[in-house]
């Protein structure tokens, strides 16, 4: 029974020849004369078995030409198998079936079978009334339907039943967060990190992320480090890629808020030597060089980046090269008396037009460095990045706006009102902070304060406001809202408590919000994509882009393509980049022109 009933599956990630090793050690078993109990444990772990080996073979796909890898989520005839045999074990008398249960609900959770996964928490429960499993199970169905009082409850019970159960401490820890319950959470992914492999280095990295928000730079420098060092029992491949990732958000840490360019270079170097092909640490060495002021260095990398990026026109960090290559040879004009920029003052040139005589504008906003709410660098990046493949595609003008305030982003729709009624179509895109309340959507500007959320209709910008803007284009409009993260208002008051401002702890709400309300498009050929679907939160990555954007850049790569083909292959890349944690939504009707320039006729 040693090799089939493999204990190690369960901390460890097992390679492909391991697992069907005991896949097939467990069938031989099977295929004899054992008893009830012992069929009931190979069954479990061949299910078990069969299962890992779909989810690896889907993460273990092709990688793209830009180096990463599109998970593919397993079917319900691919797993199939897998609980076939959990069945039989859930079947059979023996103390494995609450386990079994507990297994099935993660393989339906897998596949999107949520009513499955809900039917079997209960009865895992009533099996093993005492493992902890089915708590954390059933407090992931509670968060999602937005019960956080529910889910705290069940987690804090999971915890009770087993004070070592790393997932529970996981989960607990990262609702705590995102609830404000900043020292808890603190405490709960502290004692993740203890507890060691495998959650260890994303708990420290979740911890990291708490420390830099609460403005703790030494602590949130120090967990990342921490991070890279803990390693996790994967393959040496994926060890290494995973290590060099950490090196480079410790290697931006250090040259963005500690100032320390000689050990931002020291972690990019050696994320280079771990992953070679990493473009994101050639973009830091740039960076390094550019915070040095040796501007000819940090040229000489960025044309390396292009020289070694031609066949992948629309890959993020060839992008974002490009731009901050011809900022450095063509320094932009700064005309702080406007909210927009156009392209050319911006470090952006604009392209020769559309092919089809049709004029096409695109406004670009940006809001990234906020004074007292949770900073998202890579908004800005993700603007500037946005705002350069539009000019290529033959956008006739480009704006940028960056980091707009309270009054400033309010004028916005007057200004893109007036300019896109002179243009055919009007495109606008939004990388910030975005909160819905009593069913509306609102963008955040970056002075808004820790309780300013109590005055949006003051303070911010209503999305339909943009979205009515745009639609004063005379044959149609797009508007891409990458805004739906969690409240950031609940994690600024959080922290203004951490510093002793005097305001109150955060009671625990009985709801969580979280993500954008659904956007009602009234004015026809006006279409609105948000990242991810009403209520849900997107995701900001591991690296420099969020998973939405490095997929509509590609998608936007092939020339002419339709719009609902754009927002469809979009879609599907960052549901299979994100593991089916995040699926974008469309809101309105595609006009019978195109919104995107089509190809240039040969």
């Amino acid at each position: 029974m040693g090799l089939c009933a493999n204990e190690r599956v369960k901390t460890t990630m097992l390679s492909p020849a391991e697992l069907g090793a005991a896949e097939a050690a467990c069938g031989r078993i099977l295929a004899g004369g054992a008893d009830e109990a012992a069929r009931q444990r190979a069954s479990f772990f061949r299910g078990l078995m069969r299962f890992l080996q779909v989810v690896q073979k889907g993460a273990a796909q092709a990688a793209k030409n830009d180096g990463s890898v599109a998970y593919k989520p397993p079917s319900l005839a691919e797993v199939r198998p897998a609980l076939q045999d959990v069945q039989v074990a859930i079947d059979a008398e023996g103390p494995l079936k609450g386990e079994a249960l507990s297994l099935r609900v993660t393989i339906n959770q897998t596949i999107g079978r949520p009513g499955d996964a809900r039917a079997d928490v209960e009865q895992a429960m009533k099996a093993a009334p005492q493992d902890a499993t089915p708590f954390v199970q059933r407090a992931l169905e509670h968060q999602r339907t937005g019960d956080v009082g529910a889910a705290l409850a069940d987690l804090d019970r999971a915890v009770e039943l087993d004070p070592a159960a790393a997932t529970a401490l996981w989960a607990r820890g990262d609702l705590l967060r995102r609830l404000g319950q900043l020292d808890r959470a603190r405490a709960d992914l502290a004692a993740v990190s203890a507890l060691g492999p495998p959650l260890a280095s994303i708990a420290l990295t979740h911890k990291s992320e708490l420390e830099l928000r609460a403005g703790n730079l030494q602590a949130a420098y120090d967990d990342l480090i921490a991070a890279s060092r803990a390693g996790a029992d994967t393959p040496k491949a994926e060890a290494s890629s995973a290590r060099a990732a950490l090196l480079v958000r410790a290697g931006d840490l250090a040259l963005d808020k500690l100032k320390e360019p000689d050990v931002a270079e020291k972690h990019f170097r050696d994320a280079s030597r771990l992953d070679p092909k990493n473009l994101s640490v050639a973009l830091g060495l740039a960076r390094v060089e550019e915070r040095r002021g040796q501007r000819d260095k940090a040229i000489a990398i960025y044309k390396r980046i292009l020289a070694s990026t031609k066949s992948t026109p629309r890959l993020y960090e060839r992008i974002l090269a490009s731009f901050r290559l011809k900022e450095l040879t063509r320094p932009p004009r700064r005309d702080a008396s406007s909210l927009f920029r156009s392209g050319l003052d911006a470090g952006i040139a604009v392209g020769s037009g559309s092919p089809d005589g049709l004029r096409r504008v695109a406004f670009v906003i940006g809001e990234g460095d906020y004074d007292q709410l949770t900073s998202l660098p890579n908004a800005r990046r993700d603007a500037a990045v946005m705002a350069s493949a539009l000019a290529e595609m033959g956008f006739d003008v480009v704006e940028v706006a960056e980091n707009l305030g309270k009054a400033e982003l309010r004028k916005v729709p007057a200004v893109i009102a007036e300019r896109a009624a002179e243009a055919d179509v009007a495109l606008v895109f939004y990388a910030g902070h975005g909160v819905e309340t009593a069913g509306r959507n609102y963008l955040i500007p970056v002075d808004a304060s820790p309780g300013s959320d109590q005055e949006l209709d003051s303070d911010a910008l209503a999305l339909a406001d943009l979205v009515a803007a745009a639609g004063k284009a005379r044959r149609g409009a797009l508007v891409i809202v990458d805004a739906c993260r969690n409240d950031p208002f609940v994690e600024a008051r959080a922290v203004a408590v951490s510093r002793g401002t005097g305001r109150r702890a955060p009671a625990v709400p009985e709801r969580l919000r979280s993500g954008l309300a659904a956007t009602p498009v009234a004015a026809p050929n006006n279409v609105v994509f948000h990242s991810t679907q009403p209520g849900q939160t997107a995701l900001d990555g591991d690296g420099l882009e969020s998973p939405f954007l490095r997929a509509l850049l590609e998608t936007l790569s092939k020339p002419g393509h339709p719009l609902d083909a754009v927002v469809r292959e979009t879609s599907a890349q960052v549901s299979q980049r994100t593991n089916g944690q995040q699926l974008p939504a469309s809101y309105g009707n595609a006009p019978a022109i195109a919104l995107l320039p089509p190809a240039a006729r040969r």
